[in-house]
């Protein structure tokens, strides 16, 4: 938006209900835990919401990402292709900082359907981007704790201004 883009709708993909853990998909490529509140997004938005649910896996784990049947990038692909035939949109915002993983996928997918990638914050200091989020009052709230360090116990439910000093 401060680039000078218009939000024009918003894409989610979700796990499969029929999957035991359905809140946290085993993902190399998406983190979906939380993914239940993402409507509240677009109704606060007052933006369409499209959703897909995953169903490949982690099929290409290579460096490089080429087209592969069954694989969860593939749901990616399906979900952007619709949102653009439907809206019209020529770019996807993404918010990758520093996985390459991500990054090669999400372009082969926007490649592929001529769109373009806008990843501002890819490479940019994590701590810098901690005290920028911090300073423009956003209410963010740790939801999952897998990180060396840090205690569920201790840091769910916690703003990240709050938990600036453990990150």
């Amino acid at each position: 938006v401060a680039a000078g883009h218009q939000i024009v709708a918003l894409a989610n993909l979700r796990p499969t209900e029929d999957k035991e853990g359905f809140d946290e998909l085993d993902s190399y490529m998406y983190q979906t835990v939380g993914h239940q509140t993402i409507e509240l997004y677009a109704e606060a938005m007052g933006l369409p919401l499209y959703r897909h649910t995953i169903k490949g896996t982690s099929v290409n784990t290579g460096s490089i990402y080429t087209k592969c049947e069954g694989d969860e990038v593939e749901d990616l692909y399906q979900l952007l292709k619709l949102v653009k035939d439907k809206e019209e949109v020529e770019a996807v915002s993404v918010g990758a900082i520093l996985s390459d993983y991500q990054r090669v996928r999400v372009e082969n997918v926007c490649k592929r359907l001529a769109m373009q990638p806008l990843a501002y914050l890819w490479r940019q200091n994590q701590d810098t981007l901690l005290r920028e989020i911090i300073s423009l009052k956003v209410q963010a709230i740790i939801i999952k704790v897998a990180a060396i360090g840090l205690d569920p116990d201790k840091h769910l439910g916690k703003t990240l201004d709050e938990m600036e000093p453990y990150l």
